[in-house]
């Protein structure tokens, strides 16, 4: 099970560095947008890609996020029902929803794909004046949504195995990331 827990850690540390290659594009879009402020207020014109390109950068940082989202708890869920329940009637019920969110990230990542296929197959452009191969802000989602689809299939592995009692339950620090270990 060494090697399940190594997949564990390195999907944690790739969240982290997707984390942070968000921030730079956070930055980058109040930059893109700030030139977009001064440009409109002082010189009366416009850079014609502020709008589009902060478009993409929303959705880029979007999905980097959600992989460290997923592996660190983040996603919002009602826990009314679920906090009643044993430590391994908890594990099953998380296992299954992520079993489940599993099968939906999966069917986004095919629809996502064919999108880009097919932004790819037509040379498809946006209709901005940029004129962007629209592929190219397009790819990061099949690429995000595999990553958590696999993020989810972990979790769902991990919680069935200690919901049926191959894996030992991991208790997490209160303010720390829980394990999947």
């Amino acid at each position: 099970m060494a090697w399940w827990i190594r997949i564990g850690r390195g999907l944690d540390r790739l969240g982290d560095v997707f984390v942070a290659v968000s921030a730079a594009m956070l930055l980058l879009m109040m930059v893109l947008l700030g030139v977009e402020i001064v440009d409109r207020a002082l010189f009366k014109s416009s850079t014609q890609i502020a709008d589009e390109y902060s478009g993409y950068l929303f959705t880029w940082m979007t999905m980097c996020c959600f992989l460290y989202a997923q592996r660190s708890d983040r996603f919002l869920r009602v826990d009314s029902l679920r906090t009643r329940l044993s430590p391994r009637g908890r594990a099953l019920a998380d296992g299954i929803a992520a079993l489940l969110a599993a099968a939906l990230t999966g069917i986004l990542v095919y629809a996502t794909w064919s999108t880009f296929r097919a932004s790819v197959q037509f040379s498809a452009v946006s209709i901005q004046p940029s004129q962007t191969l629209l592929a190219i802000p397009q790819s990061i989602m099949p690429i995000g949504l595999a990553l958590l689809t696999v993020a989810f299939l972990h979790s769902a592995i991990t919680l069935l195995l200690q919901a049926l009692g191959r894996l030992p339950f991991v208790t997490a620090a209160p303010t720390a990331q829980p394990s999947y270990e």
